[in-house]
């Protein structure tokens, strides 16, 4: 059995225990489980507060067995396959899409280790902890001109630059550059899970910011708002008023001296 089969099978068990728990609890009422958020902590606060009762009524003393529970949970994920950079993983509570690890931290305990992934098309990175992630797929095998895609890195780095390069493509170069980068949009929704229009908007070629208003908006057109010839905006050097008498030059004293 792996690792996320046995995840999966201790989650069926919960559900399983809580719900029993909650149809005891409040027979006849409709559930709010994985509704309600609120809900879900009380009831659940609620069962551990019956299980600390059970324990106290067999001489059992429950806090020892909740720290035998969290430590056996500790060891469970630190036998649970570790993960490195560049490794594609698949994620089932964010609707089973795929990425690559681009890092990790660790929290609460070394053993528990939260896992930082990029996904293509997402333009923020995820985290996940390690006992909630399953291996990927196999990234679908893509040809293009720059040769062959095996993996969903490589293939967005290949589309950015094929997609670059088709706007400034000859003719005769777009058919085949347009049919490399639709193939690739292709292979990277089918296996992120991500729609193949928001992979071209996040993955495509950006048009250049709007210049400010009133501003040109390159040099050529700078150059030309410029004159020519400088001298036809720069006012000449005006020469003094005639009917303006000059001041003359002011004197200046010596030490005073002895009579």
């Amino acid at each position: 059995m792996t690792d996320h089969d046995f995840n999966a099978t201790q989650l069926a068990r919960a559900t399983q225990i809580i719900r029993t728990y909650e149809q005891r609890a409040f027979p006849g009422g409709g559930s709010l489980l994985d509704r309600d958020p609120l809900y879900t902590r009380a009831l659940l606060s609620a069962l551990i507060n019956d299980l600390e009762h059970y324990a106290a009524n067999h001489d059992l003393d429950f806090s020892e067995v909740v720290t035998s529970g969290l430590a056996t949970t500790a060891r469970d994920t630190a036998d649970q396959a570790s993960y490195k950079v560049g490794d594609e993983v698949r994620m089932p509570r964010h609707g089973d899409r795929c990425g690559t690890i681009v890092g990790w931290t660790t929290s609460r305990s070394e053993s528990e280790t939260t896992y930082l992934i990029e996904i293509p098309g997402i333009p923020h990175v995820l985290a996940e902890l390690a006992a909630h992630l399953a291996p990927a797929p196999p990234f679908p095998r893509t040809e293009t001109v720059l040769g062959t895609v095996v993996r969903a890195d490589q293939a967005e780095r290949s589309y950015i630059s094929l997609a670059a390069r088709l706007t400034t493509a000859k003719a005769s170069d777009r058919r085949a550059l347009a049919r490399d980068c639709d193939n690739l949009i292709t292979a990277l929704s089918s296996w992120t899970g991500v729609p193949a229009d928001q992979l071209r908007d996040e993955l495509g070629p950006k048009p250049p910011p709007n210049a400010p208003a009133g501003r040109p908006s390159d040099a050529a057109a700078a150059a030309n708002d410029f004159p020519h010839d400088i001298t036809q905006v720069m006012p000449g050097t005006s020469a003094a008023p005639a009917n303006r008498p000059n001041k003359p030059a002011r004197r200046h004293r010596g030490p005073a001296q002895a009579a």
